[in-house]
């Protein structure tokens, strides 16, 4: 399902930074997810960082002066590779045109060779001098509110620390430049009364092209007070020596810096921040992205006027990132469902409406990697007789070990779910995360992804073993155990494993008669435990998904969307993990 995606890729010449800031602080003041590489990683972390962020983003926002493409030719040009990536991972592409910059002359023509031979077959925006508020607007209102159908992928955790220390270092930027950037983008002090955004035109023609006669004239009018102030702000990058630093030596930027929060200088933040998650830009702190609000264009007058700070509007295709373990949330609308299956087990029945409000949840299952993090945090403690671990005590030969007293994780394991947790293990961890444990309501409702009636979280098509399949999950007739989350294709709300890979803990007890009584308005499980079964060692808690390595997973009909699965008790088995959650409001 195409839906709209938030998330967004900054690509600029190095000796272009003052623009490429001027449009990072605008894109992340109105809660867009951006990465921009402002520090100028080394060569070596091209792949990993670069190329994986160009993948986990959904808009690649070209920034592009007269002489951006000059190096385009030379072997190994950075600008040209990512360009070259984005073609080829069908992003949506949007050429930036500053100073004048227009496809149609022959020295730029020239050098569209190749895969960049595509590029001004994109419809781009024109950024004439003085109107650069009303480009933002027209630039987010219009050409980054589009549905999205290429794939997106996940990174490491590895690669979102740098993400966020490259944020942190471009928000230090805008701090210390606030005046510089003001000045760059304030708007011209006379304008034409006629808008350079025609009603129903592309800025600069909608195939993508500057307009030959009007934007060259444009560009010789371009004033040399903008172009002083850049040249400010690359001397104020020069004097930082603010490259190269790649994944190791970036820690090293932080330190320096200090932790900055979010203070976007166009909606002015308060600077009485809290621990709590806040709605900012992206990694730095808690980040939530959102579908674009609908405004009026702007048409320049010969009046200044301050645009009103747009109220950003959460619908599904939003995310936030917990500044506590990474983890990339997805936001569930409130509303109606239907739960439980007539197809089904007993416990499955009856179907019937449930209304709940709106809540976070994460994206993937809690991975070990993430899970390292919380035990190095608060160890390994047993409690309601479980270890939160088991596999990082009893398995001698598990991914996750306690090596000189620092637990660790094997490398080719990091981005697998954790499994092994006690139930007592999941919900320290959510408490840990400034989260919880999902109730099993709220597991159905998401799994679903607004599919009501269907069997899994695609559809009915029967599950597949190929990895990437949109009926894709891991289970128990696939080969091997478990994959790295996010291997199989998302659902309707973004969500990856809703159906394989582990079993997940959710909050609630189990009671196989509760679905015929339980409220109809946000459903918390039964109150208190409810011993059904003499035969096990303590009252069970709900488990939801179908695991990879579980008797249990092994028919396809326990990866439907309305299967129940008890335990015996809240045991750390070798196929249960969780994901976590968190509410929301309006």
């Amino acid at each position: 399902m195409a839906r709209i995606e938030k998330t967004i890729f900054i690509s600029y010449r190095r000796k272009d930074i003052s623009w490429a800031l001027a449009v990072y602080q605008y894109l992340t003041s109105q809660k867009y997810n951006v990465f921009f590489d402002f520090s100028s990683l080394s060569s070596g972390d091209f792949e990993q960082v670069i190329v994986s962020n160009i993948k986990a983003r959904a808009h690649f926002v070209l920034i592009l002066t007269p002489t951006a493409l000059d190096r385009c030719n030379e072997p190994g040009d950075w600008l040209r590779r990512e360009i070259e990536i984005a073609v080829d991972e069908k992003r949506n592409i949007i050429p930036l045109f500053f100073d004048g910059f227009n496809f149609g002359v022959p020295s730029i023509a020239e050098k569209l060779t190749g895969k960049l031979g595509a590029i001004n077959r994109y419809n781009g925006l024109d950024i004439p001098y003085g109107y650069f508020m009303e480009a933002m607007e027209r630039l987010s209102n219009r050409y980054l509110n589009v549905p999205l159908d290429a794939v997106i992928h996940p990174v490491s955790t590895e690669v979102r620390k740098v993400v966020k220390e490259e944020q942190v270092a471009a928000d230090k930027a805008l701090v210390q430049q606030k005046e510089d950037i003001k000045e760059l983008v304030k708007p011209a002090e006379e304008k034409p009364a006629k808008s350079p955004y025609p009603r129903g035109s592309g800025a600069g023609g909608e195939g993508g092209q500057a307009g030959p006669g009007t934007e060259a004239a444009r560009s010789q009018n371009i004033s040399q007070e903008g172009m002083a102030v850049g040249g400010r702000i690359k001397e104020w990058v020069r004097q930082y020596n603010l490259r190269p630093y790649g994944i190791g030596l970036s820690i090293l930027l932080v330190a320096a810096l200090g932790i900055f929060g979010v203070n976007s200088l166009i909606r002015n933040s308060s600077a009485n921040q809290t621990t709590t998650p806040t709605f900012t830009q992206s990694l730095p702190t808690l980040t939530v992205t959102s579908v674009s609000p609908t405004r009026t264009q702007s048409v320049p007058t010969n009046t200044p006027t301050v645009a009103p700070t747009p109220v950003p509007t959460l619908g599904i295709g939003s995310t936030m990132i917990s500044p506590k373990d990474g983890m990339t949330l997805l936001y569930v609308p409130a509303g109606e469902f239907t739960m439980g299956s007539e197809d089904g087990e007993d416990d499955e029945k009856p179907i019937h409406t449930v209304h709940l409000d709106v809540f976070w949840i994460d994206q993937t299952e809690v991975t070990n990697e993430q899970f390292v993090l919380f035990l190095n945090a608060e160890e390994n403690q047993n409690l309601g007789n479980e270890i939160w671990s088991g596999v990082a005590v009893l398995d001698e030969d598990g991914p996750i070990q306690n090596v000189s007293g620092i637990w660790q994780v094997e490398s080719e394991y990091g981005n697998h779910p954790v499994a092994s947790v006690s139930w007592e293990g999941a919900q320290a961890y959510c408490e840990w995360a400034n989260r919880r444990l999902l109730t099993e309501a709220e597991w159905e409702k998401a799994a679903r992804g607004g599919l009501d009636g269907r069997a899994y979280p695609w559809g009915d098509e029967r599950p597949s073993c190929d990895l990437g399949a949109d009926n894709g999950a891991q289970y128990g007739q696939c080969r091997g155990g478990t994959v790295p989350v996010g291997s199989f294709s998302q659902n309707a709300y973004g969500l990856y494993d809703m159906a394989g890979n582990v079993m997940e803990w959710v909050a609630d007890w189990y009671n196989p008669t509760y679905y015929q009584n339980s409220p109809s308005q946000n459903p918390l499980g039964p109150a208190e435990a409810n011993p059904w079964n003499p035969g096990f060692q303590t009252p069970p808690r709900v488990l939801r998904g179908g695991g990879s390595d579980s008797l249990w997973s092994y028919f396809e009909e326990f990866l439907r969307v309305a299967s129940r699965h008890v335990p015996d008790g809240a045991t750390a088995l070798n196929f249960i993990g969780f994901r976590c959650a968190m509410d929301a409001s309006e």
